[in-house]
C-alpha cells in the first residue's frame, strides 16, 4: 500500500467526519417549527420500522441508522435544555433540574453504547499449529477458590487437567483462600475444622489428579492477592485464571495462545463468561431457558465492540495474560475490587494490546439467589467507579482518545442507578405534591418526547435484539438501582472503604421464600399504586392540568408494570434439582447381564443421571432392568470416543421410551468423571447450538412477557408479610 494512498485515505476519512459533525450540528440544533419536528420524528420511526423487515443491511445503511438514531436524541436533548427548564420557583426547579441530569446521564450512556457498537471486531482464532510446538509458551493454570463446594472445585480441575496442550508445557494449580493459616486457626472452632477439613479433601485430590494445591498464610486483598501470592511461586510465560466453578473446554488453550505469537505486545485474550445455569430473574421469573442471559449484551456484543477501540478489558476469568507483562505493572491490581478491569487499564496505559475471542470456551455458575447477584453487581459497581477515582481514564496521557471513551463507557455504565431511581419519584413528585419537573404540553409531548423514546426502543432492538431482550434491561436495572445507588454514593464518600465479598456459589433453594432485599420494591410499589388515587384527586381539583396529568398517570403506569415484575423477581423459588441437565441427542447403548444390548439414544445427561429413549424395548428388557438394576451404559466421550459408566436402572416412562438411570459412585474413577464432565460442561459446541436457539423477542412482546411471568409469580400476599413484620421488627430492635 503506497504512502499517497495511505494520506489520500486519512483525508477522506477527515471530510467525511467533518461532513457529519456539521450536518448533525445542523439537524440538531435547527429552529424548525412544531410540525416540522412531528415530520422528523415519525419518518425516523418508519424508517426503522422498515429497516426490521430488511434481513442483511449494508455496513453504511447500518452506520446511517445509527446516525438518525443520535441525531432524534439529540434534538430532544437540545429541546429539553432550552425549551424546558423553566423557573417556576425552587422545589419545581430542584426537582426538574434532578430530572433532567438522569435523562442527560441516561443519554450519555445511551450515546456511548452507539460509540461503542459502531464496529464489532469478531476475531478468529490464530491457529496454534501454524507454530512450531517449540516455540509454544509454557502455561500456568490457575483456579483461584475460598469457599466453593469441593465438587464444584473438582470438576473445574479435571477439565483443566485434560486440556489440548502439551502436558510438558502445562501447569495446573488450586489457589485455595479457604485453606490458608488464617482460616485454619480460626478463633471460632467450628470454622477452623471446617477450613481444615476443606482443605484435606482439595489437596488429596489435586495429589490424586496430578494438580499442584498452593495456599498462604494469610487472606489479605481478596482474590487479587492469592493470585499475586501464587505467581511468587510460578514462572511459566502465561497465566490463564479461571474462577473455581468455570470449567474449560479441551480446545481453550489452543484458541487462544496462538494470539501471543502473532503479536508480542498482546497481554491479554479474553473470552466470554457463559453460564450454565439460569440467572435468579430468570428463575424466579420462571422464563426457564426462552431469554437470551443478561451476559450475553457485554460478552456477545459491547466486549467486540471495546475490541475494535482497542480497549477489551480482563474480565477477572477465562483470560490469559502475558506473565512479564503483568510483572511491569506489579501483577494484578490491588488498590480496586474490581482487581480485573484495574489490571487492564493500567497495562493499556503502557501501550500494550488485548484481544478478545468471541466464542464461549468455559461454563460456569452464575448468582444463584438475588441476594448474591444484587451483592456481586455492588461489588462491579463499586469497583468500576474506584477505577474511575484512582484511574481516570479520561486523564490518561497514554490511552488513546477511542480508548479513553470506551473505558469511560464501561465505568458510566454503573451510575444508571441514579437515572433509574429518578424515573421512578419523578412522576410521584408531581401527583403527590404538585411539583412541575418536566415542562411540556401534550403536542410537545408527542412532537419529542414519544419520538425520543420510541426511537431509544427501537434502536435498543436494532443494536441487542440477538443479545438482550427489549425492556430487559429496563427490569434488570430496576432491580438493582435501589441497591446500588447507596452503594455508589459509599464509594464516593470514601473510596477506600468497599471491601471485595466472594459470590456464593453452588446455593440451593430449598424453599419458596421473600428475598430479604423486598423492602425498595414494595414499599416502592405502594407508593406508585398511591399515586394513581393522587393523579384522580389530581384530576378533580386541577381538571387544567390534564396534559400533565395524563403524562405522569402514564409514567406511573409503566414504573408500575417494572415493579410487579420485580415483586415477582424478589419472590425466590425452589429449586429442585441439584445437578444441570444437558440435552444431548446421541447414540448410547445399555449393556445387560447375558451380553443383551439396549441401542438407544441420551435425550439429556446430568452429573448424576442418564436419561435414554431406547430405539426398542420389549417386557422381558423391562424385567431384566427391574430384577438386575446394575448396568452399564456406553456413552461417547467430547471426542466421540466410547466410554463406558456403572450405573442403575432407577425408572422408565411412557411404557420405557424413557428410561432413567443413575450413575454409580465414580469418586475413584477420575477418568470416566472427566470425560462426563467434558461432555457435560466442556461441551461448547451443544452449549453454544441451545444459546442459538432461543427466539428474538419484539419489544411488545418482549414487555407483555416480562410483566405477565412477574404477575404470575409474584408472591405478593407472602412478600407485604414478610416486609411488614421485617420492619417492626427493625423498630423494636431500634427502640430497644
Amino acid at each position: 500500500m503506497s504512502l499517497n494512498f495511505l494520506y489520500y485515505n486519512i483525508v477522506v476519512r477527515i471530510a467525511i467526519f467533518m461532513l457529519l459533525a456539521l450536518s448533525m450540528y445542523v439537524l440538531v440544533s435547527a429552529q424548525y417549527n412544531i410540525y416540522t419536528q412531528f415530520v422528523i420524528g415519525y419518518s425516523a420511526i418508519v424508517i426503522m420500522l422498515i429497516t426490521f423487515k430488511i434481513k442483511h443491511l449494508s455496513e453504511s445503511f447500518s452506520l446511517f441508522i445509527k446516525f438518525m438514531g443520535i441525531v432524534i436524541v439529540l434534538r430532544y436533548l437540545y429541546w429539553r435544555t432550552f425549551e424546558t427548564l423553566v423557573y417556576e420557583g425552587f422545589l419545581d426547579f430542584t426537582g426538574a433540574l434532578l430530572l433532567y441530569f438522569a435523562e442527560v446521564l441516561a443519554i450519555t450512556i445511551y450515546l456511548l453504547g452507539i460509540f461503542s457498537s459502531l464496529n464489532l471486531l469478531k476475531r478468529e482464532p490464530v491457529v496454534l499449529d501454524n507454530y512450531p510446538e517449540s516455540q509454544w509458551p509454557t502455561v500456568d493454570i490457575l483456579i483461584p477458590t475460598y469457599n466453593e463446594p469441593h465438587t464444584l472445585v473438582e470438576n473445574t480441575l479435571l477439565a483443566a487437567l485434560a486440556m489440548d496442550y502439551p502436558k510438558e508445557k502445562l501447569f495446573i494449580y488450586l489457589l485455595d483462600d479457604g485453606g490458608t493459616v488464617q482460616k485454619c486457626n480460626d478463633p471460632d472452632l467450628q470454622k477452623a475444622t471446617l477450613a481444615k477439613e476443606r482443605k484435606e479433601k482439595l489437596q488429596k485430590f489435586c495429589a490424586f489428579s496430578g494438580a499442584t494445591y498452593l495456599t498462604r498464610e494469610k487472606n489479605e486483598h481478596s482474590k487479587a492477592g492469592n493470585l499475586n501470592a501464587a505467581m511468587d511461586k510460578i514462572d511459566s510465560d502465561l497465566i490463564l485464571v479461571l474462577d473455581a466453578d468455570h470449567i474449560p473446554s479441551k480446545q481453550f488453550l489452543q484458541k487462544t495462545v496462538g494470539q501471543f505469537l502473532k503479536d508480542e505486545k498482546i497481554f491479554l485474550v479474553q473470552t466470554p463468561h457463559a453460564f450454565y445455569n439460569v440467572d435468579p430473574i430468570e428463575k424466579n421469573l420462571k422464563m426457564g431457558n426462552t431469554v437470551v442471559n443478561e451476559s450475553d449484551m457485554f460478552y456477545r456484543h459491547i466486549q467486540l465492540g471495546h475490541d475494535f477501540w482497542e480497549s477489551s478489558f480482563f474480565c477477572g476469568s477465562a483470560a490469559v495474560l502475558r506473565r512479564k507483562h503483568l510483572d511491569e505493572v506489579g501483577g494484578i491490581g490491588l488498590e480496586t475490587i474490581t482487581e480485573d478491569a484495574e489490571t487492564a487499564i493500567k497495562l493499556h496505559n503502557k501501550g500494550y494490546k488485548s484481544a478478545y475471542i468471541s466464542e464461549p470456551m468455559i461454563r460456569g455458575l452464575q448468582a444463584e439467589t438475588f441476594t448474591d447477584l444484587v451483592l456481586q453487581r455492588i461489588r462491579w459497581t463499586q469497583g468500576m467507579i474506584q477505577i474511575f477515582l484512582f484511574h481516570n481514564p479520561l486523564s490518561s496521557k497514554n490511552l488513546k482518545w477511542y480508548q479513553k471513551l470506551s473505558y469511560f463507557s464501561a465505568i458510566l455504565f454503573w451510575l444508571f442507578a441514579f437515572s433509574r431511581v429518578v424515573f421512578y419519584i419523578a412522576p410521584l413528585l408531581y401527583l403527590f405534591f404538585g411539583l412541575h419537573v418536566y415542562n411540556a404540553n401534550g403536542i410537545e409531548i408527542f412532537a419529542y418526547v414519544i419520538p425520543h423514546i420510541t426511537m431509544a426502543i427501537m434502536m435498543s432492538y436494532f443494536l441487542y435484539a440477538k443479545v438482550r431482550s427489549p425492556f430487559f434491561s429496563e427490569l434488570y436495572e430496576t432491580v438493582l438501582a435501589f441497591f446500588t445507588l447507596p452503594a455508589i454514593v459509599s464509594v464516593l464518600l470514601d473510596p477506600k472503604k468497599p471491601t471485595f465479598n466472594v459470590t456464593p456459589k453452588g446455593q440451593i433453594s430449598v424453599a419458596n421464600h421473600i428475598s430479604e432485599f423486598s423492602t425498595p420494591f414494595l414499599v416502592m410499589l405502594t407508593l406508585v399504586m398511591l399515586g394513581f388515587v393522587a393523579s384522580l384527586y389530581r384530576f378533580y381539583l386541577y381538571p387544567d392540568e390534564l396534559d400533565s396529568i395524563i403524562i405522569t398517570t402514564v409514567w406511573n403506569f409503566f414504573n408500575m408494570l417494572m415493579l410487579i415484575a420485580a415483586i415477582g423477581v424478589i419472590s425466590e423459588k425452589q429449586e429442585f434439582r441439584k445437578y444441570i441437565r444437558l440435552p444431548l441427542d446421541t447414540n448410547s447403548t445399555i449393556l445387560l447381564d447375558n451380553n443383551i444390548k439396549i441401542e438407544g439414544v441420551i435425550s439429556d445427561i446430568s452429573e448424576n443421571s442418564v436419561n435414554i429413549s431406547p430405539h426398542m424395548i420389549d417386557a422381558k428388557h423391562e424385567i431384566l432392568l427391574r430384577e438386575s438394576p446394575h448396568v452399564s451404559i456406553e456413552i461417547s466421550d467430547i471426542d466421540g470416543n466410547p466410554f463406558s459408566v456403572r450405573s442403575t436402572y432407577m425408572k422408565s416412562f411412557g411404557f420405557g421410551k424413557q428410561i432413567i438411570f443413575a450413575f454409580d459412585d465414580l469418586s475413584t474413577e477420575m477418568e470416566t468423571r472427566q470425560k462426563l464432565v467434558l461432555l457435560i460442561y466442556g461441551n461448547s459446541t451443544k452449549w453454544n447450538q441451545l444459546e442459538d436457539d432461543k427466539p428474538v423477542m419484539t419489544p411488545l412482546k418482549s414487555l407483555t412477557f416480562i410483566v405477565s411471568h412477574g404477575f404470575k409469580n409474584a408472591m405478593f400476599l407472602q412478600a407485604f408479610k414478610f416486609t411488614f413484620f421485617r420492619m417492626i421488627n427493625s423498630l423494636f430492635k431500634g427502640y430497644k
